[in-house]
């Protein structure tokens, strides 16, 4: 992908779906940037998403170049970047939530995983939080919106996706 090209994904397999996992950790939103439309079997969540594709790139050139201890963690310059992003998961036969409040415009939730199985996908979150889309066959899209913008940090955290999905919270009951 260039530089400057803004992401535009389509999942539909589990490997497609592990591969976007990748893409949207760390990505914040308020539950208010979340709709669950339930006519149009739709969800959508408006994302801060950290650019990893554009991470990757960005450290494997530094460390090509020798100067992976030139840059401060949170230094401005750095070239990591953000941007809005749309994660827009079709398909949906129901929808569930622990521990998001909502409607709400003052919680902050934070995506660590994508968990797909045979019976639909977990969105794991941070704080034992996690939305469970029900349904076969779904079809999960992520797409930037807008340009990206600088950020000071680069997330950082175990990136062990086995414990992650090892330890996802179960979703019983609406929050």
């Amino acid at each position: 992908m260039a530089p400057n090209q803004r992401l535009k994904i389509l999942g539909r397999e589990s490997r497609d779906i592990v591969m976007l996992s990748g893409l949207v950790q760390d990505a914040i939103f308020v539950p208010t940037d979340m709709t669950i439309e339930d006519e149009k079997r739709r969800f959508v969540a408006v994302l801060n998403r950290f650019q990893w594709d554009r991470a990757a790139r960005l450290d494997a050139q530094d460390q090509d170049a020798g100067a992976a201890d030139a840059k401060f963690q949170d230094d401005i310059s750095s070239g990591y970047t953000r941007s809005f992003a749309a994660l827009t998961v079709e398909g949906i036969t129901g929808a569930r939530t622990k521990s998001i409040k909502r409607g709400s415009s003052d919680q902050f939730v934070s995506i660590m995983a994508l968990v797909p199985d045979e019976k639909g996908l977990t969105i794991v979150c941070s704080g034992e939080a996690a939305i469970r889309l029900s349904g076969s066959n779904l079809r999960v899209f992520l797409e930037d919106l807008g340009e990206p913008w600088p950020t000071q940090r680069k997330p950082e955290h175990g990136d062990d996706l086995a414990a992650i999905v090892r330890d996802a919270p179960a979703v019983s009951q609406g929050d």
